[in-house]
């Protein structure tokens, strides 16, 4: 018979009142655990930054999250978290990134991802229009008024935005309780052991 461990919540890695907190459940994703392993300081000094940066890059309820291009955000997070400037992402960090992106997914979580994608596009559009370009014939590629309208639909793409990332804190917690139901044996129910 095979048993199935849920974890009780997805809060693998949290971050309260500016201090990372890990739970004990992180250290059965192995990648996370690799990382734990690797730093030898009595500390865990290594880690605790490793695990600031997996969540900051991965978690969706990431302050840095509505950064789309991954090098951004990280660049973002090293000078906002004081990182050092030549501070790269090993390989097993960026495995336990990828590894935490999987176990933190949802249907929300990744429409969310998709709408921060769309919004930086309407910004990028916002930002280098050319109001003097013009087509074949002489005519405006853009009009004052397709500026205006898009300038229009700001307000309720900030409130949809707001509205959606709060879905996926929802489901993330109902994730968690569903994992954490009587669906398969609690975590640690009948002891663990690391190999």
């Amino acid at each position: 018979m095979t048993e199935v461990l849920f974890f009780k919540d997805m809060k693998l890695i949290e971050y309260i009142n500016y201090e990372i907190k890990i739970n004990d459940e992180a250290l059965l994703v192995k990648p996370i655990r690799d990382l734990y392993d690797a730093d030898k300081t009595k500390t865990k000094n290594n880690f605790y930054t490793e695990c600031s940066i997996i969540f900051f890059m991965a978690d969706p309820r990431s302050s840095y999250a509505y950064i789309v291009d991954e090098k951004e955000r990280f660049d973002t997070i090293k000078k906002q978290e004081g990182l050092p400037e030549k501070y790269t992402i090993s390989d097993k960090l960026q495995k336990a990134i990828d590894a935490y992106k999987e176990l933190s997914k949802t249907v929300s979580s990744e429409l969310l991802k998709d709408t921060y994608i769309a919004i930086d596009k309407v910004r990028e559009f916002l930002r280098n229009v050319d109001l003097t370009l013009v087509d074949d014939k002489g005519k405006p590629v853009y009009t004052v008024n397709t500026i205006t309208a898009t300038i229009k639909q700001i307000p309720q793409l900030a409130k949809d935005i707001m509205e959606a990332e709060k879905q996926v804190n929802a489901d993330i917690l109902e994730l968690g309780r569903k994992r954490g139901g009587n669906e398969g044996k609690a975590l640690f129910e009948d002891g663990f052991k690391f190999s």
